[in-house]
């Protein structure tokens, strides 16, 4: 786990590096320079191509992942995989432009009523689309020679930067809406250009096109795994941006789109720490397979899970005893405060994903990989069903709500299926010592009273509850010494801080 935690602790410094600069973004530049029409605009215009770009990519990215390993070989440019990767999307990416006109009258049919504007930019979703998609797969490329950190930095701070400052200069009105939407385009193609520069400079732009492979086994074998990863993978694509794709539909449209987004922006910072460990595990899982070393499979499994709950629960407590304070400090409280109970939900929902560690990623790579397609379709069905109940009762809060009851059956029958298949789980005594621990803490915060004031009371308030937190929770589990990963880590850093 050495370098998951070194590779990991990067990329998670730089993501919230990233967060930083999305939090400034969403909760104070787009609340302040667009109206919530605009903003719903601009969720959707970002939501809508990473579905789209998640079935053109043909399963490129989890193809890419599990058969790297024997491609792999630097005296012969990795056998032209590379190659491979830029081509498979591009064949992708034309069957779905075609599907994409052919079905203009039904998008028109669905969106019109209540969100005008998803019509009258329809041609830009496509271009967005094509970027992200080769996003993906440079990505992908990065991770599999364990260089995750780059890629994040793009992702993280260039694309979100670059937007701070197409909303500045919008909002000082430098530019148009039609420029800044324009400028959105341009970056995410700008960002497939220093991709491919950085593999350059890391010496692995291997531009060999070598397909003779399609004549062997693996080929076959390449293209069933890619067939169940797809569907799998896009299913996983939609269901954290379908309410994205299913709030401009109804009463509300775009407006309840940004109240949803705004608010579900706060609560998925829980989750960053969960993409940044399974980004780099996911090689390394895979590489456990290919050895049927179910024991450093397992080592991974509980690490992860333990890890990842207390950092969840850590960050949870944070911004959840801080939410009323929160939505005082943005622009235009009064409105996305409604969304006060999305940040609770979808808190939950991520506390709950991290808590059951990497089970998706263990099925990805394992014989069993085609089960966790059917379990994907098994929590899409849920959260379809639940979101058509919901949004015409609730709106955002039944979207949130929706998000949270079908991560909980899906991890749930996640959970049963590796236990009785591979008699793995993930959790231990020191789940239980965290679990307590935070519900310690959260009642402790009740105790502390709320300062009432200006702004800067507002900062008060969430620094006296943070610091509390803090102490409590994370001075415990170091304390308790519940994870050996956090306290070595933080030892460590001592050290190096202290020069001994």
């Amino acid at each position: 786990m050495g370098i998951v935690i070194r590779q990991s602790i990067k990329s998670s410094v730089v993501t919230y590096i990233g967060v930083i600069i999305g939090t400034i973004n969403v909760l104070f530049l787009y609340n302040k320079f667009l109206s919530p029409q605009q903003l719903g605009l601009y969720t959707s215009l970002i939501g809508f191509p990473q579905v789209f770009a998640a079935f053109s990519n043909l399963g490129t990215p989890h193809v890419g992942v599990r058969f790297f390993s024997r491609f792999s070989d630097p005296d012969r440019q990795h056998n032209g995989f590379l190659g491979y990767l830029l081509i498979a999307p591009l064949f992708g990416f034309v069957l779905f432009l075609l599907a994409y006109i052919g079905v203009k009258g039904i998008f028109q049919s669905v969106y019109m009523d209540n969100s005008p504007l998803l019509i009258q930019y329809y041609w830009y979703l496509p271009f967005i689309t094509f970027f992200l998609l080769y996003t993906s797969t440079l990505e992908t490329y990065s991770k599999v020679h364990l260089r995750i950190v780059v890629p994040t930095i793009l992702r993280e701070i260039f694309l979100k930067s670059s937007n701070s400052l197409l909303a500045i200069l919008f909002g000082f009105k430098f530019i148009t809406f039609d420029q800044l939407l324009n400028g959105i385009v341009l970056i995410y193609f700008l960002n497939v250009c220093f991709l491919l520069i950085y593999i350059k400079i890391l010496g692995k732009l291997y531009l060999r096109f070598d397909f003779s492979f399609v004549k062997q086994p693996i080929f076959k074998e390449m293209c069933m795994y890619g067939l169940w990863t797809i569907l799998g993978g896009a299913t996983a694509t939609i269901l954290p941006n379908i309410e994205k794709l299913m709030l401009p539909a109804y009463h509300g449209g775009l407006n309840s789109a940004a109240i949803f987004f705004i608010a579900s922006s706060i609560g998925m910072v829980i989750a960053i720490p969960r993409n940044a460990i399974a980004s780099i595990s996911e090689p390394l899982l895979a590489e456990s397979w290919k050895n049927n070393n179910l024991e450093h499979i397992e080592e991974i499994y509980q690490k992860s899970a333990l890890n990842l709950l207390i950092v969840g629960g850590f960050l949870f407590l944070g911004i959840w005893t801080n939410i009323d304070a929160v939505f005082q400090i943005i622009p235009n409280a009064a409105v996305y405060s409604q969304g006060k109970f999305v940040v609770l939900m979808v808190g939950l929902y991520s506390v709950f994903d991290m808590a059951t560690g990497l089970n998706s990623e263990i099925l990805k790579n394992s014989p069993f990989y085609k089960y966790d397609f059917g379990f994907y379709l098994i929590r899409f069905i849920v959260l379809f069903i639940v979101n058509l109940i919901f949004i015409p009762l609730y709106s955002y809060n039944g979207a949130a709500l929706a998000m949270l009851v079908s991560v909980v059956v899906y991890n749930v029958v996640k959970f049963f299926f590796i236990k009785h298949k591979l008699n793995l789980q993930p959790f231990n005594i020191g789940t239980v010592k965290t679990l307590l621990l935070g519900i310690f803490t959260y009642i402790v915060t009740l105790f502390i009273p709320s300062l009432e004031g200006n702004l800067w009371i507002n900062f008060v308030n969430i620094a006296i509850k943070s610091v509390c937190i803090a102490v409590l929770f994370g001075g415990g589990v170091l304390f308790l010494e519940i994870s050996e990963d956090l306290n070595r880590t933080v030892k460590n850093l001592l050290k190096k801080v202290i020069g001994n």
